[in-house]
């Protein structure tokens, strides 16, 4: 899954994710409380019944078969049907104590509705009424043979596969049970009974309810009460069923259903498997804790069990039932899915296909291929995305109340449709031999197996996204439902036949193969956390997996978890970790012979050093390398992202017209492979839109952004953190146009989306918060910009490290707030701090050091300290025109700030070239912002060589164009040329005063005491 994550530009937004992780339910501790006490001894009241007794006038009592919490069972013979039976009395203690009769009546309908049911694997029951003493019998289908846990515990041992077997017809029986609407709330290996014909029949449904019966399945469980909870777990006949095979839900009061049934099979296997039950512990006390911290059991290590049989029953145990199998069928075919068993078959195919290919031209695989029932395959995705799943998620987003949840929802869907009818058309082709072109020297056989494993792989990551979304309300999710789902690994490398055969093949060994199958499907979900921005979560699955993965020796599976692990890591901001990984996948992928899987590794890696890092020269040596490995891994998606993270590093260096080549030429990729309207092309324009604003092209960085904008918003609605993103590019348009208005209007609005999705705290918001105080110092708020940036300082510090060239633009900036309120030498301070960060990372040549230098040399300005402020603009000017040309709007900046410099120094030709230059650069068919500060700075030159009358129609000019918090000083220094020219002193005079409240509003006090001893001077 390439770009798991919306990149931005760092002069714009950081990046990094919160994780909203699932909280487990808590106990309930309300509700009346269950008897634990020990069942009644005989029948229902303590009657005795004695062998040869009667009952109902048809049964005669023969033995005693055994008792539990819910009756008693005895051998009995049928007069009228001539057989033996087992009949149950059934205890209801809802009967017992006090009841009004419908109990009996509704456990008399529940064993009527167990008579019809007529399965191989189910004990039938002939018959249910009430006895003479009013209570309820059921008599069933008498089994001469024993429990299957006493079958488990034969001697010599049974192997997991017989085991294995058993359950699956137990689980058979239970599974038609539930298509009856019958809940059988207590399975477990004691209810199960293994006849000496050797089937398998589940029995005891005593504690069973009628899901289609009103009132029944619908009503919750009591809680199990405190005096309960340290209860030993060895108490016999546990009323509401055997809590070492109850679901949680059930421990904590809730009703029971298909899913808790679910939980007591896998529960049941899992002992019969291991030895042991899924939470071996003592009391119900500590099985309500280790359930509650919501952490699956942990298999032996040294079990014989292959993991594809423990994913199957784990899956099972999961606490929360919504992440459980919905059907028990679903853990039945997982079960039946034995890799062994499918090798096997694929190579008696083979084998057969090759005989026959002799006689008859080597058709007859693809024909024996077309002849299976090929056409319900789409059944492999029953519980990764049928009905039932599409409900789940459904509910799961909406239930997040989101205003855009439903919208957000109806988008996933049709995404997922397509995506599922894709996978089902070429999984239909795989298995009809067809839509693959063949590779010479590999037989079919091969390349559809090749095939099938990769669809497989896909299947796992559709099931985990599916999963994540419909486990429960998650804000976060809803925000990233849509990208995520279009990050889905495309389908059409599952048809390239030179891909698929490029890498090691899995191992033959059929065991090894298996555990690297079921390990696959394990790794899947990665990808998944990864694109939905669950960083944290994503890692500690990795680090649980890794420890796994590695002994198999399988390089390709090795080198995509490492893989997974590193861009986990760099989307958590830990990037000296992410580039470590990363390393070792690329070395595991070479071993592999995963050309594709190295060049995302090296596109990492790359981006990890030159961007992230901010170590641009140690990337450059590394780019050929990536270049040349991205082109041998020929795959447009892994060239499209290339680009990027090369684009990405030119243009940190300053190359930016090399940048832009590298971002058409991802943004022409994307647009082939996705279409027009697809979220990577908004994110290729993105970035071109970012260079162009770089390069001074402001109306096409406009349009690029504002396409952006419109794709995403269309996409994954207006308050995706991706729509924030650009937002705050186009802010920054908006801003370098000389529209603070507009540039404040969508930082505002970009600020509100991250602050909602990620908190006041996190980076991004803070960045945001930073482009905020740059519109606060275009209006003179020099105070309310000086304390966003302080707090920006600080937090860019923390995050990344003081010496990180993102903290040098915020230092860049609070200088500018500094100088603005007077402050001259404390902002110098932080302007040389900010200028040696950027020539140490960036070198002495890079447009952003001419940045730093600019502002140094205003500031020297500032301080009177004229030769040093032109030395720092001359230079700023020199690298500047080297990176942008000679024409770029920007220089009209150092080329102002030289001119007054020199205007200092009294060389007053060399000021009024600098200056000239500076307006013409400025000079568009309508006067704007922009030539407010070269008018000034002119209108001071005339002034300084005595010419006030020619000052004051610059200076007029430019006061008309200035906005109006930027208009201040230009206000003074018109009051001075009309007071020196004599033209009108009285406007001079409120011209002047207007300065000075401003410049006190500021909390500017140098400024403040010029303008008031000017006035005094003039009162």
């Amino acid at each position: 899954m390439s770009e798991p994550k919306q990149d931005v530009d760092p002069e714009t937004l950081g990046e990094a994710s919160t994780l909203i992780s699932p909280r487990p339910s808590p106990v309930s501790a309300e509700g009346g409380p269950p008897d634990w006490s020990t069942p009644p001894a005989a029948g229902a009241g303590g009657v005795h019944v004695a062998p040869g007794q009667a009952l109902a006038g048809r049964y005669t009592v023969l033995d005693s078969l055994g008792q539990g919490g819910m009756g008693v069972v005895w051998a009995a013979y049928d007069a009228r049907l001539d057989r033996r039976v087992a009949l149950k009395r059934v205890h209801s203690r809802e009967a017992s104590d006090g009841g009004d009769g419908l109990a009996q009546v509704r456990m008399v309908r529940e064993a009527q509705s167990m008579a019809r049911l007529n399965h191989p694997h189910v004990v039938a029951v002939y018959d249910a009424g009430t006895l003479e003493d009013g209570s309820v019998f059921i008599a069933m289908e008498y089994v001469q043979g024993q429990t299957l846990r006493s079958w488990c515990q034969h001697t010599p041992p049974r192997s997991w596969r017989e085991i294995v077997k058993a359950y699956l017809d137990a689980g058979r029986g239970l599974a038609a049970a539930h298509a009856a609407g019958l809940v059988h709330r207590d399975f477990k290996p004691d209810n199960v009974l293994v006849g000496e014909d050797g089937r398998v029949r589940v029995t005891d449904f005593g504690l069973a309810r009628s899901g289609s019966m009103p009132g029944a399945a619908s009503q919750p469980a009591a809680a199990l009460p405190a005096s309960a909870l340290e209860a030993p777990l060895t108490l016999p006949g546990a009323v509401m069923g055997t809590p070492a095979y109850m679901a949680p839900e059930l421990l904590q009061g809730q009703p029971a259903n298909v899913r808790s049934d679910v939980y007591a099979f896998c529960a049941s296997l899992y002992e019969a498997l291991y030895g042991r039950v899924p939470f071996p512990m003592d009391s119900m006390a500590s099985i309500l804790r280790l359930l509650k911290e919501g952490l699956p059991p942990v298999p032996p290590s040294d079990s014989p069990v292959p993991a594809w049989v423990s994913r199957a029953v784990l899956q099972g145990l999961h606490p929360d039932p919504l992440r459980r199998p919905d059907s028990l069928e679903r853990v039945l075919r997982q079960l039946e899915d034995d890799p062994e068993v499918r090798h096997r078959t694929w190579l008696r195919m083979g084998g057969l296909a090759a005989v026959v290919a002799l006689l008859v031209g080597g058709m007859f695989w693809v024909w024996g291929r077309q002849g299976s029932n090929c056409e319900s395959l789409e059944r492999r995705l029953d519980g990764v995305w049928d009905a039932t799943v599409k409900a789940r998620v459904t509910q799961a987003l909406e239930a997040t109340g989101l205003p855009y949840a439903k919208d957000t929802a109806q988008r996933v869907e049709r995404l997922l449709d397509g995506y599922a009818q894709a996978w089902v058309k070429q999984r239909v082709e795989v298995c009809q031999g067809e839509g693959a072109h063949s590779v010479a020297g590999l037989p079919s056989q091969s390349l559809g197996l090749l095939r099938e494993a990769c669809l497989e792989r896909r299947r796992s990551q559709l099931q985990a996204f599916t999963e994540l979304l419909g486990r429960g309300p998650d804000p976060e999710l809803v925000d990233k439902a849509v990208p995520v789902a279009q990050a889905l690994p495309p389908l059409d490398y599952c048809a390239d036949a030179q891909a698929l055969t490029a890498a090691v093949p899995p191992p033959e060994d059929p065991q090894a193969r298996a555990r690297v199958e079921a390990l696959q499907a394990q790794v899947e979900p990665l990808a998944v956390l990864l694109a939905a921005g669950k960083y944290k979560e994503g890692l500690a699955l990795s680090e649980q997996l890794l420890p796994q993965v590695e002994p198999l020796g399988y390089a390709p599976l090795h080198a995509r978890t490492l893989l997974l692990k590193a861009q986990l890591q760099e989307g958590a901001a830990d990037y000296k970790a992410s580039e470590a990984t990363a390393q070792r996948a690329i070395a595991e992928a070479s071993r592999g012979r995963d050309a594709v899987l190295a060049a995302q590794a090296w596109n990492l890696r790359l981006l990890l050093v030159g961007v992230r890092q901010a170590r641009p020269q140690e990337a450059e040596v590394l780019e050929p390398m990536v270049e040349t490995v991205v082109e041998l891994a020929n795959d447009e998606g892994t060239r499209a992202d290339s680009l990027r993270a090369r684009g990405r590093l030119l243009e940190s260096v300053g190359r930016y017209a090399e940048a832009k080549e590298r971002y058409e030429r991802a943004l022409a990729l994307r647009e082939k492979r996705f279409g027009a309207n697809h979220l990577q092309v908004a994110l290729a324009l993105t970035d071109l839109g970012t260079v162009l604003r770089r390069q001074g092209q402001y109306a096409e960085a406009k349009q690029q952004l504002e396409r952006a904008l419109a794709i995403q918003q269309d996409t994954v609605g207006p308050t995706h953190v991706t729509v924030a993103s650009t937002l705050t590019s186009l802010g920054v348009v908006f801003k370098e146009l000389g529209l603070p208005e507009e540039a404040k209007a969508r930082y505002t609005r970009a600020l509100s989306i991250l602050e909602g999705a990620l908190g006041p705290e996190h980076l991004q918001t803070v960045t945001v918060l930073q482009h905020l105080g740059n519109v606060l110092l275009d209006q003179g708020r020099y105070e309310e910009a000086r304390a966003l940036h302080e707090r920006g300082v600080a937090s860019l510090e923390k995050v990344l490290g003081p010496e990180h060239p993102d903290v040098s633009k915020v230092l860049a900036s609070l200088g500018i707030a500094l100088a603005g309120l007077g402050r001259y030498d404390e902002a110098r301070s932080r302007f040389e701090r900010a200028l040696a960060i950027q020539e140490k990372t960036f070198g002495p040549e890079h447009p952003d050091v001419a940045g730093m230098l600019i502002n140094l040399g205003g500031v020297f300005g500032d301080l009177g300290r004229y030769e040093e402020a032109r030395a720092r603009q001359e230079h700023a000017l020199a690298i500047l025109e080297k990176a942008l040309g000679p024409q770029h709007p920007v220089l009209s900046i150092p080329l102002t700030l030289l001119g007054r410099a020199l205007t200092g120094l009294r060389r007053y030709d060399e000021a009024q070239r600098q200056l000239d230059r500076a307006l013409a650069l400025q000079q568009q068919p309508q006067d704007h912002a922009g030539l407010a500060e070269p008018l000034t700075g002119l209108g001071l030159l005339q002034l300084a060589r005595g010419k006030p009358a020619a000052a004051v129609p610059l200076l007029e000019r430019a006061l008309r164009v200035a906005p109006e918090e930027a208009a201040t000083e230009t206000r003074f220094v018109l009051a001075q040329a009309l007071w020196e020219s004599k033209q009108d002193r009285p406007r001079a005079l409120e011209l002047a005063t207007r300065a000075r409240e401003e410049w006190r509003r500021r909390g500017h006090a140098l400024r403040l005491a010029e303008v008031s001893q000017w006035l005094a001077s003039r009162g």
